[in-house]
């Protein structure tokens, strides 16, 4: 992968093409921040850049024999580590090697997926995926092997969080690696990564993409009018692969969830028999929208809930105008901070449920309920 292809992120990818042009690219990287915001397809470009045969200033040449062998992901001397599960029938420990024929088409598909996207691929359902013993142990052992072809081996670890305490056995050759060894780490949440792994890796945080760089990228991959484009680069957050994952859905109206919050806060003034018929009646349509719609509308519902804490907040919103903005305007004075933290908790809860194939219409009722006892200012579960 060339940077070029790299969605937004200009300042990172100096960063990296300079450390790379003169030769400083430590022996221990880590790219962290926030899901979707491109560190997996700056750790590849970088890869890419570094075994390139005739690199110019700002990228690989992406037409030379490394360059070829690393947009296939089959380069001998780049090697990935990744989550995983344990195999049917496998009585052995697993290791990434045991998926990485699904890891290069996935690749292919989507360099911005989640882990929830990769869990899906491998067919995981409800298996925890992580990264086994055994899988450090093969990374020490490949590390110490000569190069094939080019002058550095590169170790690409995604989602380094999943290492857990197994991490411990990489310490050595983390701090002391072969010669012509690069490690780079991949991570969402530092938090969960061990301090001695930290205190071996030089961080380089990577934030969420622009939105505008989110909506140029859609404009030129998608056909879609700038409208919709900017739209979703406003919901997605500086999410490319939440961006992608709204691409296959119809257009977020902004009046269905006008419509449903004022049926819940109808039941809070009174709840009467044509109040709640109109609830019904919502819920009815609504649940012949489909999944992927569905999970759409909740996460536009997260979003507007945002830019409400943010008018809340500053007393305006970037991302809200005409008249979306003046609604928002007007509910955000209907809660407080309080209030609309549990009614993102249920936004979210909802989710969940939804992607795990949820009955719509039982989920959607019962948690209209739930938001018009937060308009109550009534304590609320959200399981």
């Amino acid at each position: 992968m060339q940077f070029k292809e790299v969605i937004g992120q200009t300042e990172v990818k100096r960063k990296l093409i300079g450390m790379a042009s003169a030769g400083r690219v430590p022996h221990a990287l880590l790219l962290l921040g926030p899901e979707g915001n491109g560190n997996l397809a700056l750790a590849l470009s970088t890869a890419q850049f570094i075994q390139c045969e005739n690199k110019t200033e700002d990228d690989s040449c992406g037409t030379c024999s490394a360059c070829l062998k690393n947009q296939k992901f089959i380069h001998p001397d780049l090697h990935f580590t990744f989550p995983v599960i344990k195999p049917e029938k496998k009585t052995s420990p697993a290791v990434s090697a045991d998926f990485i024929v699904e890891w290069r088409s996935a690749l292919q598909q989507n360099v911005y997926m989640s882990y929830y996207d990769w869990m899906q691929n491998i067919g995981a359902e409800n298996k925890q995926g992580n990264i086994t013993a055994e899988e450090c142990r093969q990374i020490i052992h490949q590390l110490n092997l000569k190069t094939y072809e080019s002058g550095y081996k590169i170790q690409i670890i995604w989602l380094t969080e999943f290492l857990g305490n197994e991490g411990n056995i990489l310490l050595k050759v983390l701090e002391e690696p072969p010669p012509n060894t690069i490690f780079i780490l991949i991570a969402e949440n530092g938090e969960m990564i061990l301090n001695t792994i930290i205190s071996r890796v030089q961080i380089l945080k990577v934030n969420q993409i622009e939105d505008e760089d989110i909506k140029l990228a859609l404009l030129q991959k998608f056909e879609m009018d700038e409208g919709s484009a900017k739209r979703i680069s406003r919901m997605a957050d500086g999410n490319f692969n939440a961006a992608l994952s709204m691409t296959d859905g119809e257009n977020v109206n902004d009046k269905t969830l006008r419509t449903w919050l004022l049926c819940c806060y109808s039941l809070k003034l009174k709840p009467s028999s044509d109040n709640t018929k109109s609830l019904i009646d919502w819920v009815e349509d609504f649940s012949k929208a489909g999944r992927e719609n569905q999970k759409l509308f909740l996460k536009y519902a997260l979003f507007f809930l945002r830019e409400c804490a943010m008018i809340s907040l500053i007393g305006n919103s970037e991302k809200l105008d005409g008249e979306e903005l003046a609604f928002a305007t007007k509910f955000s004075k209907l809660l407080l901070p309080e209030q609309t933290e549990t009614m993102a908790k249920i936004f979210n809860r909802m989710y969940y449920h939804i992607e795990r194939n949820a009955n719509p219409k039982i989920l959607f009722m019962s948690n209209s309920f739930k938001v018009a006892s937060v308009f109550k200012n009534e304590e609320v579960t959200v399981d």
